[in-house]
C-alpha cells in the first residue's frame, strides 16, 4: 500500500470509529490499526525527508562547481 492508500485508509478508519454503533473493542481495534498506520505513514515520509535532504546537498555541489 503507498502512501495516498494508506491516508485514505486512515481517514476510512477515523470516519468509522466516528460511528456511535460499534463496540468499544471494535473502536479499540480500529484504534490499534490507525496507530500502525500512521507509523508507516511517518516512516515513508521521514525516508522521503532523508532522500531529499541528500538531493538537495547533491544538487548544491553541483552548482558550486560552476
Amino acid at each position: 500500500m503507498n502512501l495516498e492508500q494508506k491516508l485514505a485508509k486512515l481517514d476510512e478508519l477515523a470516519q468509522t470509529i466516528e460511528q456511535e454503533n460499534i463496540s468499544l473493542s471494535k473502536s479499540l481495534e480500529i484504534f490499534e490499526q490507525s496507530v500502525t498506520l500512521a507509523k508507516e505513514c511517518m516512516q515513508t515520509l521521514n525516508d522521503c525527508k532523508g532522500r531529499l535532504t541528500v538531493l538537495t546537498e547533491e544538487v548544491r555541489r553541483i552548482v558550486d562547481e560552476k
